[in-house]
This record gives structure tokens, sequence and C-alpha cells, in this order.
């Protein structure tokens, strides 16, 4: 049900971007009307309350995030008394094991970040971590750069035909090799899931000069590509793909609905 449910999300999302303003009933009528085409009805008394299931497993996880943070508030705390009382020692031996405590804190607060900022399925960054690091709180870019927008257009049709494993599959491939051939660059960028089938790329150029032979080999390697399922079944797979530069205090939502577009355009003009 999770999956479902996130999945109804993701469309509804996507269904209201072009909105400046997006009031809970505009939502909730857009939300329930992609819920009916996965044959889900939102009144009925078991879809609410597989709903109230997926929310108390949701609330378990954010309580187990806060328990473990303030533990680690609190660990941190009695190192840093401990380490004032140490300095005025002297005590070299116990600094040492104090700084091998905040190191184990470090890790700790690292793999907890890591349960709030990646998708579970690709270990790419999710939206979460694009509306909190990525930008400022007013949803606008905090440095210039490149937005790369990846769709993977029939995602939709390879579930409905051979279910979710094999689609999982296909995002996790691309998702991988996309990524591979960035680091082989060595190039500066974070990328991340920013609905089922779409990703967003945020590379450090400000200019997309050097960026559009490169993405375009990325694209007919791709288009090139069989992929092949564990029961040996061959296929090729659909994407949209487009690059466009941003600004420091420039519309997130504005510049991700251009290149949206733009690689819709790009992709008839190659047909």
């Amino acid at each position: 049900m999770k999956d479902k449910l996130k999945k109804i999300t993701d469309i509804t999302i996507q269904d209201l971007l072009q909105h400046e303003i997006i009031l809970p009933s505009i939502y909730f009528e857009s939300f329930d009307k992609n819920a009916k085409k996965l044959s889900i009805d939102v009144k009925d008394a078991k879809f609410k309350s597989e709903v109230n299931s997926v929310l108390i497993d949701e609330l378990k996880h954010i309580n187990n995030y806060m328990k473990k943070s303030i533990e680690n508030i609190d660990l941190l705390s009695d190192a840093t008394t401990d380490a004032q009382q140490a300095i005025k020692d002297k005590d070299e031996h116990k600094l040492k094991m104090i700084n091998s405590s905040i190191g184990e804190m470090k890790n700790e607060i690292n793999a907890l970040k890591h349960l709030i900022y990646l998708d579970p399925l690709t270990k790419t960054y999710n939206r979460r971590w694009i509306y909190n690091h990525a930008l400022d709180n007013e949803g606008m870019f905090k440095t210039n750069g490149l937005l790369l927008f990846i769709n993977l257009t029939d995602c939709d049709y390879l579930t409905e035909k051979y279910g979710n494993q094999l689609t999982d599959n296909v995002i996790l491939y691309i998702t991988k090799f996309i990524s591979e051939k960035f680091r082989n660059e060595n190039l500066d960028f974070n990328i991340a899931r920013y609905s089922n089938h779409q990703f967003v790329l945020f590379i450090v150029e400000e200019t997309s000069e050097n960026m559009i032979p490169f993405i375009k080999n990325i694209r007919r390697e791709l288009a090139n590509t069989t992929l092949k399922s564990k029961s040996g079944l061959m296929f090729k797979t659909s994407f949209n793909f487009g690059l466009r530069p941003y600004e420091e205090t420039e519309k997130f939502q504005d510049t991700l609905e251009r290149t949206a577009t733009l690689s819709i355009q790009e992709k008839e003009s190659e047909q």
C-alpha cells in the first residue's frame, strides 16, 4: 500500500506543478482522481485502515529518528563537558577517547541523515533532500549551475506489463549508469529522485557548452542499450533528457517545468 500511495502522490504532484497556489481541495480532488486510475477508492473503509497503518509505520520511523537524534545530542553534550575537564586536567588519553566517541556519533548522525534524505531503492537523494538542501526556504536555488531532468517515460507501461520488480531494476540500472558516467568525468553533481520515474541532477557547472556533447553521448548510449531481465526478456527503455542552466535565487519549480518541456521538445525533434 505504501508504494501505491507514493505513486499516487507523485502523479498528483506532477499534475499540480503548473498551479501557483495549491489549495487542499484541489490536491485531494486530483489525488482522488489518480487513486481511481489505480482502482483505489479513497472513501473505502479498507483503504482508510491501510492508510492508517502506513501512517503509524511512518510515525514510528519519525519517532525512532527523533529518539536517536536526542540521544546523540545528549552524548555530544556529555562529551563536550568531559572534553573541557580533560583539557583542564591535560589528560591526553581521555581526550583521545572523547575524540573517538565523537567520531562514532558523527557516523551515526550521517546514517540518520541517510534515512531521511536517501531514496530507499536507488540510494540517490530524494525530493525531501532537494527542498531541504539544494534550495532555500523560498524554493530558490542557492547557487548557479545546470539542471538535468531525466524522465523514464515508459515506466508505467513496464510496470503494467511486467510488474514492479522489472521497473525497479530499470530505474536502478539507469541511475547507476548515469552516476558512473558523471563520476568518471570527475564532475561535481548531486542526483535526486524527484518522483517515481523522474530524476534531477544538480551539476556544478555554469555553462552548458561543455555538457551538451557529454549528455548527448549518455543519451545515445542508453538509447542503444538492450536490457535483459532475469527471465530472459529483452527490451529497450524510453526516456527524455532536458538540460538547462539555473541561477542563484531562481525558482526551482519554474526551472524544472521549463527543463521538462525542453526534454519533450528535444525528444520530438529526434523522431
